[in-house]
């Protein structure tokens, strides 16, 4: 397990020791999992970089393409966790009229797929965190089977300690945490019922000399700043008024939240929190008939003068990335980009070419903006093209932020960054921002009462 943070190295040293097999004789075959289709092109530059003797294949067709190119030469075959999934449950999806008896993803029928490989590496090993999750249980029936296996993530977990052992699991089979999550919870959590139901596990923070030291087995960490003078980073906030129109929906929508989290009902706090978030972009969703959802974009828009502002004050020569949340928020900016004449890549979960987009970034002088989803673009990608970041919406977690910010603020960079939060008044903005700021998961603790709007 390499906990080190990003840009630290994770993937030179997972294709050193991939070098270091071959150079003694041994004929290594190793299955790449990354987060995101845009990864792959990540591995496949530092495969160039660092190991050009490597015979690295990318996995980026459609299940069958795929599926036909692992029984061929290759030393590591990368290839994002969401397309291998479709790859080994395509056979036995329900919905496509095969039969349903496989759909619980059994070892037997994920090892059929990659039997002939010896070592598994899960790049930001936390995206297999849930022990229930379909990526969990695909890793750990190829893990089985393989006599090196690599974790790589600088953010192991946010604030629930809870999400360690699954990873661990998964690299050493209860050596290092036990054999189940229940062993781990009773020797490191305090068990209590929850006020919504259900059991609410609280780590013993005294424990944690104790769990630091037991988490050394097997694991390796060091921080960037022991190995990289980094540059300089500086924090903006824009601060954006809210529209009359955006401020009169906002008002009702939060004392419908406060009328949920007293009630309880917890699909209620979180549609309208969802609300809140949308309504600082300038758009709003609403059920159509036959529940279809419909995006209602509001007139005036003051967040996109303020994106404009900082754009068109780019020096010359630099690049900005501009991070949204929502899917929507992208043909929003895009939009407003076009009409700004400012050639832009973009990047979210309907692109159909997100490699091509990347590359436009990349490679072209006159790409000066991407357009980043901050699911999809906030993982393994290296951006120290751009040293300016926008934050047009906030991310959901400070994972995902401090992710985020690490594809720009990385080894490589060599210009000081500067990272702008554009927050509108009366929204989720301010609240969402401070969140992230102190670690803390903002709709856990909305239902909690920790957080009033």
């Amino acid at each position: 397990m390499l906990h080190i943070d990003m840009g630290g190295g994770k993937t030179l040293l997972t294709l050193m020791l991939l070098k270091y097999r071959k150079q003694r004789g041994d004929k290594p075959k190793a299955i790449v999992f990354v987060p995101y289709i845009t990864s792959v092109e990540t591995w496949i530059e530092e495969v160039k970089k660092h190991a050009p003797d490597l015979d690295c294949v990318p996995l980026l067709g459609t299940s069958s393409s795929n599926l036909s190119k692992l029984d061929g030469p290759g030393d590591l075959f990368v290839i994002c966790y969401q397309s291998a999934l479709a790859m080994v449950s395509e056979d036995v999806d329900p919905k496509k009229g095969k039969k349903k008896t496989g759909w619980t993803l059994t070892p037997k029928q994920v090892r059929k797929y990659f039997a002939g490989f010896d070592m598994l590496v899960m790049d930001e090993i936390h995206k297999c965190k849930g022990v229930t999750s379909l990526y969990y249980r695909m890793c750990r029936a190829i893990s089985a089977q393989c006599d090196w296996v690599m974790g790589l993530t600088g953010t192991p977990f946010g604030k629930d300690l809870q999400d360690l052992w699954p990873q661990y699991y998964l690299i050493d089979f209860g050596e290092t945490l036990g054999p189940t999550m229940g062993f781990y919870r009773d020797v490191f959590f305090e068990t209590k019922q929850g006020y919504f139901g259900g059991y609410k596990h609280t780590f013993k923070k005294k424990l944690m000399p104790k769990l630091e030291r037991t988490i050394k087995n097997c694991s390796i960490y060091y921080g960037i700043d022991e190995f990289y003078d980094m540059p300089p980073k500086e924090y903006i906030i824009r601060d954006v008024r809210c529209p009359d129109t955006s401020q009169v929906y906002a008002e009702a929508s939060t004392q419908k939240l406060r009328d949920a989290i007293k009630n309880g009902q917890y699909r209620e706090v979180e549609s309208e929190y969802l609300k809140l978030r949308q309504l600082s972009s300038g758009f709003m969703t609403l059920k159509g008939t036959d529940d279809d959802k419909i995006q209602i974009r509001l007139e005036n828009n003051p967040k996109l003068e303020v994106l404009e502002d900082i754009l068109v004050s780019l020096p010359f020569g630099r690049k900005a990335i501009i991070f949204h949340h929502f899917v929507f928020t992208n043909s929003i900016i895009s939009e407003r980009l076009k009409k700004l004449k400012i050639k832009h890549a973009r990047i979210w979960g309907k692109q159909k070419d997100p490699i091509g987009q990347l590359r436009l970034f990349k490679d072209n002088p006159d790409c000066t903006v991407l357009v980043l989803n901050d699911k999809s673009g906030s993982s393994s990608l290296n951006l120290q093209n751009a040293n300016y970041l926008i934050y047009f919406e906030q991310p959901d977690s400070p994972i995902d932020r401090q992710q985020s910010e690490r594809r720009v603020w990385r080894p490589g960079q060599g210009q000081r960054v500067f990272i702008f939060d554009l927050l509108m008044r009366r929204t989720a903005d301010y609240p969402l921002y401070k969140s992230n700021k102190a670690g803390a998961d903002m709709l856990k603790q909305l239902l909690a009462g920790k957080v009033k709007l």
